[in-house]
């Protein structure tokens, strides 16, 4: 699911992890329309859902 504070959009998503094989997790990158556009990547953020 995508993070949905404020105008932040999905920009990536990954699934798993390469600790534990049992546990499924979604690893998220989201940011806003204006800096994913700009490639403005040091404002995105990151998120682990699992």
């Amino acid at each position: 699911m995508a993070p949905d504070r404020g105008d932040l959009v999905l920009f990536a998503q990954m699934a798993g992890q390469a600790i534990d094989y049992n546990v499924f997790t979604m690893n998220l990158i989201a940011g806003t329309r204006e800096d994913i556009a700009a490639a403005k990547y040091v404002d995105l953020r990151y998120e682990q859902q699992c």
